[in-house]
Parts: C-alpha cells; structure tokens; sequence
C-alpha cells in the first residue's frame, strides 16, 4: 500500500519529536474511546424518563420513584436512587439527600476531562518544538557544509515542518472532542437539575421543607 509506506515515510522524516507526539496521540484515543463509552452509559429517553418520575410523584409513590431510579442507567439512576432511598428514610433535604452522590459522581464525569484538554495543549506544543529543532539542525548544516544550494534549505525546513503538521493533526480532534463532551455533561446535569426540581416540588406540595439549591 503506497498510501501507508508514505505515512511512514513522512513520519521517519519528522525525527525523534514524533514519539512523543504519537505518545501523546494514543493516549488522546483512549482517553475519548474511555469518555465516549462513559457518554453511552449516561445516554437515556429523558422524555420518558420524566414522565414516569412525575407519574410515579404524583400518586405518591416513593418506592416506584426508587425503583425508576435503580433501573435508570448512569449518573441521573444512581444520584435520584439515592437521594430517594435517604428521603424515604427521612430526609426532607434534597441537597442534603443528593450532596455526596453528586460529588462522587462528578469527580467520575471531570476525571479524564482535564488529560483531554491537557494532550490538546501539548500536542501542537510539541509539533513547534520540533519544528524549531529541526529549523536548528537544518541551518548548523548549511553552516558546515558552507552550501549556498537552497534545496538543502528547503528539504531541512520541510522536514521539521512535519512535527507541527502533526501536532495540529492531533490537536484539532482532542479540541473538538473537548468542546463535545462539554455539551454532553452540561446536558446530563441540567437533566438531573430538572428531576431534582421534580422532587423538591414534591415535597414542597406535600409539606415537607426540601429547601436549599442545587450546586
């Protein structure tokens, strides 16, 4: 395949600053296969979701909530199980009834966030680098060999424009992965805002406290 003997080529060219930035590009894949997965498992019918828990509040009916809950994969099943299993055992808080689940689960849902953005920043800072390596290594050349021949230049300087061409390969995916997996943890959370108001509500109308924000 002469496609993937260029690709190679081309990547033997840009030098050593390669293996770090193919370091850092495995490692960006497996952080956003680990994040996408992550997503899949929080992906549920809120729609439906909210239906049943406004049916399930209005007749009254903790234990159906409770069991709602339990069957609804991801962060909203296990927070809204919990803070109905401790409402159910009496609490009148919602904040207080959701305050530990929800920090448990946050730092779950920020854990790779921040090594995403992080490969993002260092890729293309790493494709500079290289480039002003081999910009370097390209002119002490032309000094020693005392060449006025300008494709001597021009193939040093193509060569360690590699790294950067790599660098921003990498970067741009992380960027936009970033910014998408942005939108889909706010979504989940004003998600789990929303049902958390349907509670508070709940026990508002049935005269109990359920006072406080949700931070």
């Amino acid at each position: 395949m002469s496609w993937m003997q260029s690709f190679v080529d081309i990547c033997i060219k840009g030098g050593f600053f390669m293996i770090p930035l193919f370091t850092v590009a495995l490692a960006g894949i497996v952080l956003m296969v680990e994040r996408l997965l992550y997503l899949r498992e929080n992906r549920i019918d809120s729609d439906q979701f909210h239906f049943e828990l406004k049916t399930a509040l209005k007749e009254n009916s903790i234990d159906q909530a409770i069991a709602l809950a339990a069957r609804t994969k991801g962060v909203i099943g296990r927070v809204l199980q919990e803070g109905l299993l401790r409402i159910k055992a009496g609490e009148t808080d919602v904040n207080v009834a959701t305050e530990k689940i929800i920090l448990s689960e946050m730092m779950t849902m920020e854990k790779s966030r921040g090594w995403i953005v992080n490969m993002s920043q260092i890729a293309p800072l790493l494709g500079i680098l290289g480039t002003v390596w081999g910009l370097v290594v390209a002119f002490m050349t032309i000094e020693k060999t005392a060449s006025t021949d300008p494709r001597l230049l021009a193939g040093g300087i193509y060569q360690a424009l590699i790294t950067t061409v790599a660098g921003l390969l990498i970067a741009i995916p992380l960027i936009i992965f970033q910014e998408h997996l942005r939108k889909q943890t706010n979504q989940i959370l004003g998600l789990l805002d929303l049902y958390l108001v349907e509670i508070k509500e709940w026990l508002a109308h049935n005269g109990k406290t359920g006072s406080g924000e949700h931070a």
